[in-house]
C-alpha cells in the first residue's frame, strides 16, 4: 500500500485546505494510506516532508505554488520519496514543465496514476545560504520582475502580475559586467539577464528551440546582452530561436553548459530561485544528477 502525505500551506484566496482535503479524498479512494497538513509557514512544509522521509512515507503530495513545491522539493532531494504537484500558484513552474494539469481533480490523478521521473537539481550558493532549485536561477532582469511583482498583485491578476512586474521594472533592462566561471574556465562579459536553467520553460511560458533538458547531467547557462526594453525583447527573441551552443548569430545571446557555475558582477544583482528572490550575486551553483522523483503524467 503507498503511503502519502498531503501538504499545504495556507494562503488567501487560494483555497488550499479545501485543496487538501479534496486530494487526500481522492488518494484514500484509490486504496493509498494518507495523512494530510495544512502549516502556517514555508518552513514548515520542509519539516513535514522531512518527518515524512524518515518515517518511510513513499510519496509527499504538495499542494500550492512554486513556493510550496519548492519547499518540498528541498526535502525529498536525495531521497528515494517521490514529489507529487496540485499546482495552485500564479506561475507553476516546475508543474508547467512537467505538463500536469492545473484542474485539482486532474493533478490529483496524475499523482495516483502517473508516472515516476528522476530529474537533476541545481543547487546554488547565496549570502552564505544554499538553495535547491528544479527549474532554474535567474540573475538580473527575471530577478527584478519577480522582486516588482508584489504577492498582493499576483493573488488578484494571476500570470497577468508577471506582466506588471516586467512594466514596471522595465527601467531597469541594462547591461552590467559579470564575471562568469563554468567549469574553472572564466570570462567576463556584459549582460542583461543570466539564466542558470535544468529546464526550458520559463515564466511567460516560453520554451527555447534548443531544449533544456532536467536529466542531462548538466546546467544551460543562458547570457543575455541588452540595454533597454525595446532591445531586451529583440534578445530574448534570438536567445528562444538559438539553436547552438555558443554566441548567436546575432551576437547578443551566449549559452554554453557546465556542470558548477560561479557568477560574481560589479554591482550586485538580485537572484531568484524558481521565482523567489533569495539575495545578491555573487552566486556559486552546482548540478545534483538524478536527484528528485516526481510523479508525471503518463505518455
Amino acid at each position: 500500500m503507498t503511503r502519502a502525505l498531503v501538504v499545504g500551506r495556507k494562503r488567501k484566496d487560494r483555497h488550499i485546505g479545501r485543496a487538501v482535503r479534496e486530494v487526500r479524498a481522492a488518494l484514500e479512494a484509490a486504496g493509498w494510506k494518507v495523512d494530510s497538513a495544512v502549516v502556517e509557514r514555508r518552513s514548515e512544509l520542509r519539516r513535514r516532508t522531512g518527518r515524512a522521509v524518515r518515517d518511510g512515507y513513499d510519496v509527499v503530495v504538495a499542494v500550492g505554488g512554486d513556493g510550496a513545491v519548492h519547499e518540498v522539493a528541498t526535502a525529498l532531494t536525495g531521497t528515494r520519496a517521490a514529489l507529487g504537484i496540485i499546482p495552485m500558484g500564479t506561475g507553476n513552474l516546475l508543474a508547467g514543465n512537467l505538463g500536469i494539469p492545473s484542474r485539482v481533480d486532474e493533478a490529483a490523478r496524475t499523482v495516483i496514476s502517473g508516472t515516476r521521473r528522476i530529474i537533476d537539481v541545481g543547487r546554488a550558493t547565496v549570502d552564505t545560504k544554499s538553495y535547491v532549485f528544479a527549474v532554474a536561477c535567474g540573475i538580473g532582469f527575471d530577478a527584478d520582475v519577480m522582486d516588482a511583482t508584489q504577492s498582493r498583485t499576483k493573488r488578484r491578476w494571476g500570470k497577468l502580475a508577471y506582466f506588471a512586474g516586467a512594466v514596471a521594472a522595465r527601467g531597469r533592462v541594462r547591461n552590467v559586467t559579470h564575471e562568469i566561471t563554468l567549469d574553472g574556465v572564466k570570462r567576463t562579459t556584459k549582460a542583461a539577464e543570466v539564466m542558470i536553467a535544468n529546464f526550458g520553460r520559463m515564466t511567460a511560458g516560453l520554451s527555447p528551440r534548443r531544449p533544456v533538458l532536467p536529466d542531462d547531467g548538466l546546467l544551460d547557462v543562458i547570457v543575455i546582452q541588452a540595454s533597454g526594453p525595446i532591445r531586451a525583447v529583440a534578445a530574448t527573441l534570438e536567445a528562444l530561436w538559438q539553436t547552438e551552443l555558443g554566441v548567436s548569430a546575432g551576437g547578443h545571446v551566449f549559452r554554453a553548459q557546465a556542470r558548477k557555475v560561479r557568477i560574481s558582477t560589479t554591482r550586485p544583482r538580485l537572484v531568484e530561485i524558481d521565482g523567489s528572490v533569495v539575495g545578491r550575486t555573487p552566486v556559486r551553483m552546482s548540478i545534483r544528477p538524478a536527484a528528485l522523483t516526481v510523479i508525471v503524467p503518463e505518455m
